[in-house]
């Protein structure tokens, strides 16, 4: 049987959404600003998905703005939120996703100052250096929720909490924008108590739609588009809309939502089931960062000493198991995990880790199995590498 364990990377559709895709595509299929009945049946499902997202956050359904992605969603956020002609302060960390590091570092090329706090061994930001970093040149702070490679989950609320008091005390605006691709649906976050002004989230890491995503805007918050053309979106994201993807986003972000902490539960199970096998059965391997309640129980990242990543995850994948070596957007890349050299100083280390990350679909039985057969192909490699 296959065996799936690369839900950060995507996650399949949810079988419920076969009707409402296929009536897209055949039935309600007209363009959302057409006037007649099939443009307004389109429109309705696009207003039923802002409802849906903006009802499980918590917030007004006008400060849902819809992206192709995650992405889209984190470049709008960084490069639409500050204002071009006051080139000041962009905060970040090191532990980023690509498409906020790359894009940080071309605003920096443009003469913003880009700083980028430091995370301990465990991936957890430094806040001292964070308090230390703010000034009344900064414009923006941008975070990630859950490290996708790791699990981290960082201080989002306390993060905010200092920024919203630095404000006050020091008459500034900072923007502050969390990418929580990796939390939305599985981890819950509030976004006013936390005093989020901008947040990403996508459609494929819920088991919707790729190609879709979305950007929570505060209100009062104004974003300079990064396309023109016609009015979709308030104006701010032009094209015509993605109606597949949008109903999609919305409809999986309903069905996360709804069971959040059943799911939540389950998949903690599982990650301490393949663990406590480890452990038990597969000699000189470490857990990449924490195992308690600061990382998300969805993701478990490995390093087996003396192994590739890559060489395991090819010879796991002969075994219909599928894992990763880190993100689905830099793992192609022949380099390390710029995450884990973050934490970490040690070549064998980095070279030999995996990331594991889990679903609400993958049962005890799945993950029994796949530790077994993780442990035997570990030993089977390391006997090879022995007699060479």
């Amino acid at each position: 049987m296959m065996i799936y364990l690369d839900h950060s990377a995507t996650t399949p559709v949810d079988e419920a959404q076969k009707e409402l895709i296929l009536k897209l595509m055949y039935t309600d299929f007209g363009n959302p600003s057409s006037l007649h009945r099939l443009g307004v049946n389109s429109e309705k499902y696009i207003k039923k998905s802002r409802t849906q997202i903006s009802k499980a956050l918590n917030v007004n359904e006008k400060e849902i703005l819809f992206t192709s992605g995650g992405t889209e969603a984190n470049n709008f956020a960084i490069q639409g939120a500050v204002p071009k002609s006051k080139k000041g302060r962009i905060i970040t960390s090191v532990f980023e996703h690509p498409s906020v590091l790359n894009c940080v570092e071309e605003m920096s090329k443009k003469g913003f100052d880009a700083y980028y706090v430091k995370v301990n061994t465990e991936g957890i930001l430094d806040l001292d250096e964070f308090k230390s970093a703010l000034n009344p040149e900064t414009v923006l702070v941008t975070m990630m929720h859950v490290n996708n490679e790791i699990g981290t989950i960082q201080p989002i609320e306390e993060i905010g909490e200092i920024i919203h008091n630095y404000n006050r005390a020091n008459n500034t605006k900072i923007v502050y924008h969390v990418d929580a691709v990796q939390s939305f649906g599985k981890i819950r976050l509030d976004v006013k108590k936390s005093y989020i002004d901008l947040m990403s989230f996508s459609a494929h890491k819920i088991n919707g739609l790729k190609g879709s995503g979305g950007l929570y805007v505060r209100e009062g918050i104004s974003l300079i588009p990064l396309v023109y053309g016609g009015g979709q979106e308030k104006g701010l994201r032009p094209g015509t809309e993605n109606i597949y993807g949008i109903a999609s986003i919305g409809a999986a972000t309903e069905g996360a939502f709804k069971d959040l902490e059943k799911h939540l539960e389950h998949v903690k199970i599982l990650k301490s089931k393949m663990i406590e096998y480890l452990q038990e059965n597969c000699d000189d391997f470490e857990v990449n960062g924490s195992i308690g309640d600061r990382v998300s129980p969805y993701i478990l990242n490995v390093s087996f000493r003396g192994i590739k990543g890559e060489v395991l995850l090819h010879t796991l994948e002969m075994n219909s198991i599928y894992v990763s070596t880190g993100s689905a957007c830099s793992s192609k890349k022949k380099s390390y995990s710029h995450v884990l050299k973050a934490m970490f100083h040690e070549d064998e280390r980095l070279d030999g880790a995996i990331r594991i990350s889990f679903s609400k679909q993958n049962t005890v039985e799945e993950i029994l199995k796949a530790s077994e057969i993780i442990c035997k192909e570990v030993k089977a490699l390391r006997s090879i590498i022995k007699r060479r």
